[in-house]
């Protein structure tokens, strides 16, 4: 008999013997329990195929047929794989394309004129095709005087109110999950807030007033379902509770509680 094919494990050689076979080969393997007995040393092409020596050529020829069509096979999936690379980058360099142009596509505007006289009163700005703010002329005299600004979800951030329409924004809202979270205001326009409000849940719950620059007095009010039902006040600015006020369902004051700044004993 003959070396035919030589493997490094048993399983191809078994994997090539029943290739044989099934083209009317017969032959064994020989040296498949060799590679136990090496120990930690590699065991290369010590199995082997044995066949026929009138069978050798023919099962020669077998074996060359069958390993051309491992090397097509190999060489498909370099090609796809290499294909799969090159579509990858391509989409990389596509999404990263549309990417650029999505942040930076013109701004764009429509809006609607409420009262036919030609302008647009509230106007929608749009940035990436999403709405960046909104714009309102409440008034109809040309200018904006209230302004609502947009996360990149559509959802309101923010809002700047010109209340008394002078061109000046002293009212600021902010707003969490596009709910009413809070709300300051330079209520006398000197530069310092001296209004804070908190919402919770979109619900006024609490009001707090200042003074002014020279003015350190201080009243905070407390809300529930929209109606006051507290206040209290800081009469002098040094920063303790002088009054409090409690009212009923009609806002009406149901009880007044003078604090004695000398033994801080509430009164009545």
């Amino acid at each position: 008999m003959n070396s035919v094919y030589e493997a490094s494990t048993s399983l191809d050689a078994h994997m090539i013997l029943n290739l044989l076979q099934q083209e009317g080969i017969q032959g064994r393997v020989d040296g498949e329990y060799l590679p136990g007995g090496v120990g930690e040393i590699q065991a290369i092409n010590l199995v082997r195929v044995m066949v026929d020596d009138a069978d050798y050529e023919r099962a020669r020829s077998v074996i060359r047929d069958w390993e051309a069509i491992q090397v097509d096979r190999e060489e498909e999936t370099t090609r796809k794989s290499a294909s799969g690379i090159s579509a990858f980058m391509f989409g990389l360099i596509i999404g990263g394309g549309l990417i650029f142009w999505s942040y930076n596509t013109p701004v764009t505007e429509d809006g609607i004129d409420m009262n036919g006289d030609g302008r647009m009163d509230r106007k929608r700005i749009y940035r990436d095709n999403r709405k960046s703010r909104t714009e309102v002329d409440r008034n109809f005299d040309g200018k904006v005087d209230v302004v609502n600004y947009f996360d990149r979800r559509g959802v309101q951030k923010e809002s700047r109110y010109d209340d008394n329409f002078d061109g000046i924004y002293e009212t600021k809202y902010r707003y969490k999950n596009g709910i009413t979270h809070s709300r300051e205001s330079d209520m006398n326009q000197d530069g310092i807030i001296d209004y804070r409000a908190k919402f919770r849940n979109g619900n006024l719950v609490e009001a707090v007033i200042l003074g002014g620059k020279h003015d350190s007095r201080k009243k905070r009010q407390k809300f529930h379902m929209g109606k006051l039902i507290s206040a209290e006040y800081d009469t002098d600015g040094d920063g303790s509770i002088d009054i409090k006020y409690e009212y009923d369902s009609f806002e009406e004051v149901k009880e007044k509680i003078i604090q004695d700044a000398r033994d801080d004993a509430p009164k009545k």
